[in-house]
């Protein structure tokens, strides 16, 4: 087979799984929806044991949900390939970024992930409308972490405007409240705001 491995532009930081296969070999595929290059598409993402590892590790919530799936698969079924159908339950990986490999240069039916990196806390909250907005029906009536982290950065608020009235300056009411990141700053401001 030519051309395989190729690299690719594309590097995927959201995705919803329908469906997960895998055996006793070192590879993982999971059945994904997705939106490529302003896109959307049903794809198939095919990951060594170890990088699915990694994902459902750096994935909170959703990830700890996925491993006991897969963990009870393992304990109590017989029959191999290991099939997991997770296509009507919310399953919205968010937190990684993937680097993207052809497995068959142009194919975009399936790709290799040749890398798992976490986005960081304040990259995901700049991704949290986009993806809101992608994946409506699944963020937002399971999604209580989103709930959590508004709290706490109203909470950060709070506790800034209460430095503030101890007649701290500004910046040392910011600093001691975690609050000296600007787009943080506004976003905490903003929380507040909802109660």
């Amino acid at each position: 087979m030519e051309n395989t491995f190729v690299q690719t532009d594309f590097k995927m930081s959201a995705f919803k799984a329908n469906r997960i296969i895998f055996d006793d070999s070192d590879l993982v595929s999971i059945d994904i929806k997705c939106k490529l290059s302003g896109q959307w598409m049903n794809t198939t993402l095919l990951f060594t044991f170890k990088k699915f590892n990694d994902l459902l590790r750096f994935s909170g919530q959703t990830g700890e949900k996925l491993q006991l799936l897969v963990s009870d698969k393992l304990l109590f079924a017989k029959e191999q390939p290991y099939v997991i159908d997770v296509a009507g339950d919310s399953f919205v990986f968010s937190n990684c970024q993937l680097d993207l490999y052809y497995i068959i240069a142009g194919d975009l039916s399936c790709f290799s992930v040749e890398d798992v990196t976490p986005v960081p806390y304040l990259q995901q909250i700049k991704n949290l409308r986009k993806n809101i907005t992608d994946f409506t029906d699944v963020h937002i009536h399971n999604q209580t972490s989103l709930q959590n982290s508004l709290q706490e950065m109203a909470s950060m608020y709070r506790y800034y405007e209460g430095l503030k009235d101890l007649n701290l300056s500004e910046e040392a009411a910011r600093e001691k409240s975690g609050l000296l990141n600007e787009h943080l700053f506004k976003l905490a401001l903003h929380a507040a705001l909802m109660k």
